[in-house]
């Protein structure tokens, strides 16, 4: 396991992370019926996401990082061979990490279309990780962009992380803190 993917350990087992998952969902759901609609589709900056854009962005991560962990259950038991490694991260010249192109924003999306997305990807997450939490830990690996090497578990972990540092970057932006 790599440095980084130690230090996703701190998020628990399938339990704790859904547990942690759904306190995130909750205030990424509030947010987003809260926000007035000129904050919720507004660029802060021409570079910058607007909060509607960020939401549509964890969405998409959600759904590819699900797909690979029904992929991983999947590989464990036998019945589908994993696919060649993602690409790495790419870098912007700040140093910040720029999302995988499949993940980036199509934008346009209304606030019911963002609220049924986010809720969809989520369902069918708690579903995969509910049937099957004694085994997330124990599936073959698969190399996540940034984190490296990750099982299943590993990935659910990434998308605690993945939430809350989105939610925290859109409070920042908005001047609500943390």
């Amino acid at each position: 396991m790599t440095p980084k993917a130690e230090s996703l350990a701190r998020y628990g087992g399938p339990e704790a992370c859904v547990r942690l998952l759904e306190q995130s969902r909750r205030e990424v759901l509030g947010l987003l019926q809260a926000l007035p609609e000129a904050q919720l589709f507004a660029r802060p900056a021409p570079e910058t996401w607007s909060p509607a854009e960020v939401l549509e962005h964890i969405a998409a991560v959600e759904e590819g990082a699900g797909k690979v962990i029904r992929r991983l259950i999947k590989g464990m038991r036998g019945d589908v061979e994993l696919p060649p490694p993602l690409p790495s991260m790419r870098v912007r010249e700040d140093g910040r990490l720029l999302a995988p192109p499949p993940t980036e924003p199509k934008g346009g999306l209304s606030r019911a279309e963002l609220r049924a997305r986010l809720e969809a990807v989520r369902s069918r997450l708690l579903e995969e990780v509910g049937e099957n939490q004694a085994v997330l830990s124990q599936t073959p690996v698969y190399r996540h962009p940034f984190w490296g090497d990750l099982t299943a578990l590993g990935w659910l972990q990434t998308l605690v992380y993945h939430e809350r540092h989105h939610l925290n970057q859109i409070q920042e932006r908005l001047g609500g803190g943390s």
